[in-house]
């Protein structure tokens, strides 16, 4: 009985020293090039996130040269001398500028966000209109991939 108070003394001590780690990665504006697949089709495109706007510029397919913005109100799509706005809430959320927007969106006003530390970044969680996602950052702050578990989109970024 002497042998085991010290035992259980110990392990209560150890225990009260672990504490789970909250990580606190820099969401930060960045300009990659990604390859985007939505289901069967994908393409590739420019990715700039900068303060409270996407941008995506398509660099394959048919729509190669075509801009796409989003701010969370207005959507402007630019291609060759067509410039037009649309009103956000009149675009399916499926469009790739909006689901960047609304993934940003989620990290940066949660204030309980799901982050983990991985071997060579950061692993985040959430849910956005889209359903739920995984965005992978990079220890150098750069984006590895974004996905969407149930919507079959994967974007890479390299």
């Amino acid at each position: 009985m002497k042998k085991i108070i010290p035992l259980v003394l110990v392990i209560v001590l150890l225990l009260c020293g672990c504490s789970v780690e909250k990580y606190t990665p820099e969401l930060t504006d960045f300009k990659q090039s990604a390859s985007v697949d939505l289901g069967d089709f994908s393409y590739t495109c420019e990715i700039c996130k900068k303060e409270d706007v996407v941008e995506i510029k398509v660099t394959s397919t048919n729509a190669n040269g075509m801009t796409i913005l989003y701010n969370g109100d207005k959507v402007k799509f630019n291609y060759e001398d067509i410039l037009i706005d649309f009103d956000g809430n009149k675009i399916d959320y499926t469009n790739p500028a909006i689901m960047i927007y609304e993934v940003f969106d989620y990290l940066n006003n949660n204030k309980d966000m799901n982050v983990s530390k991985i071997e060579n970044g950061f692993k985040y969680a959430g849910k956005t209109r889209m359903g739920e996602f995984v965005l992978i950052q990079n220890d150098d702050k750069s984006y590895e991939s974004l996905t969407f578990k149930n919507a079959n989109v994967n974007i890479s970024f390299y």
